[in-house]
């Protein structure tokens, strides 16, 4: 194999170990939240050599794991979600909190709401069979609960006691450290093409060739130019996020005082969400995009007068003081399913090419569960963890509407329904 540093010796490498024509047990391609988290899991396993590639820098903006703030929740409308949840509430996010030595979660109740045609029922359903700690209340007494909001025209309002804020950016800063002290990070490098018919995979990248017994694709908004497999049945979609001020006391959109929430309406998840004011002035606002549109995230697009005028009328309706100040707006890119749910499989033409993709808007929260998952897939063929093993046929990119006679041999009916 070539020597990676051939012609390329102004080119900065970071982490270990670094050596010329080295071949490694495991490569991960993209440094988001979820090839972060699955660095740092091959890293609890002792899998060596690892590498870990990022096209840009960690904790870059251009895809969707920068920012300051993420919602943690149990309120899902499966209960597959709800168990994954579990999971990660009372196991993989303190265990995170505790390797990397910094508060990482700051509990406060979550508020989910919705007109009676949403999916507010599915919600309560799913939270009460899986038996965690949401209470539905009435309106009236949600009004009371939280007066910031108007709660107009809703069904119901779920109280979700699980809930949090996740401090994201000391989440993204603390994982990129810690896996740069423990592995080969390979930054400002993109990876062209990848050659999955060798004894070992090959990945064909700016820079020159890496060769790897398996490898985790986590490519995020690039996944399916890097996967073409994964054209059809994944979109992109570019993200407006608000940080507004209203004419109120700033104490009563601090933590503690104001509840991250949803606004639960359309055949999606969610309409709106937000959260409390944290590390930036302003509480979060953002719409929810899922369908109708395939952007490119090479060629970002600063937010549009009619973007900016559809959250501020939305401000108006859902909170009761009125909207004072736009103190930023800033973007981010989903990568979206038809059915919101993740795709995390084996890719159908290599076995130990692990696809992580579509996390559709709500895969930081679980991104140490699906971490581990797809370390798991790409070492031991099997996830480890039982709450994803029981949903596993969910996420199988047989299931995205790929015709039958295209399936590998290892998707049976059952797994792909």
């Amino acid at each position: 194999m070539p020597s990676i540093f051939d012609n390329h010796f102004d080119h900065e490498f970071t982490g270990v170990n670094m050596s010329f024509d080295k071949s490694y047990s495991l490569a991960i391609v993209g440094g988001g939240i979820n090839g972060l988290c699955a660095a740092y899991n091959a890293i609890k396993r002792a899998i060596s050599p690892v590498v870990l590639i990022e096209q840009f820098n960690l904790g870059h903006n251009r895809g969707s794991s920068h920012g300051h703030s993420r919602i943690t929740r149990s309120a899902y409308t499966s209960e597959d979600y709800v168990r994954l949840m579990q999971v990660a509430h009372k196991q993989a996010l303190p265990d995170l909190e505790r390797d990397l030595g910094t508060q990482l979660i700051y509990p406060t109740e979550g508020c989910f709401f919705g007109p009676a045609d949403s999916k507010y029922d599915a919600y309560a359903e799913a939270v009460s069979r899986v038996g965690v700690d949401c209470t539905e209340i009435s309106v009236e007494e949600a009004r009371k609960k939280y007066p910031q909001f108007r709660f107009n025209n809703i069904r119901g309002v779920l109280l979700d006691r699980t809930a949090g804020l996740i401090d994201a950016s000391n989440v993204i800063s603390h994982l990129s450290q810690y896996v740069r002290e423990r592995i080969d990070v390979i930054e400002d490098t993109e990876v062209k093409h990848i050659d999955l018919g060798g004894k070992q995979i090959t990945l064909n990248t700016s820079v020159g060739q890496f060769c790897t017994n398996s490898a985790i694709l986590t490519a995020g908004p690039w996944a399916k130019k890097l996967i073409p497999e994964l054209s059809p049945v994944v979109s992109v979609a570019r993200q407006v996020i608000a940080y507004v001020k209203l004419a109120a006391s700033p104490e009563s959109h601090q933590l503690g005082q104001f509840p991250v929430w949803g606004n639960l309406h359309g055949e999606g998840s969610l309409g709106y969400y937000g959260l409390p004011e944290f590390g930036q002035p302003g509480i979060k606002v953002a719409k929810h995009v899922i369908w109708g549109r395939d952007d490119d995230p090479d060629r970002p697009e600063e937010p549009s007068q009619e973007e900016i005028e559809e959250l501020s009328n939305f401000v108006a309706e859902c909170f009761e003081p009125p909207l004072e100040e736009i103190v930023n707006l800033e973007t981010c890119h989903y990568t979206n399913t038809d059915d919101e749910d993740y795709i995390i499989d084996q890719h159908p033409e290599n076995e130990s090419c692990i696809i992580g993709s579509g996390f559709s808007g709500h895969g930081f929260k679980l991104g140490p569960v699906t971490g581990r998952t797809l370390v798991d897939l790409a070492t031991d063929g099997e996830p480890s963890i039982e709450a994803f093993t029981r949903a596993q046929g969910r996420f199988a990119l047989g299931k995205k509407h790929i015709p039958v006679e295209n399936r590998p041999r290892k998707w049976s009916a059952q797994d792909s329904g």
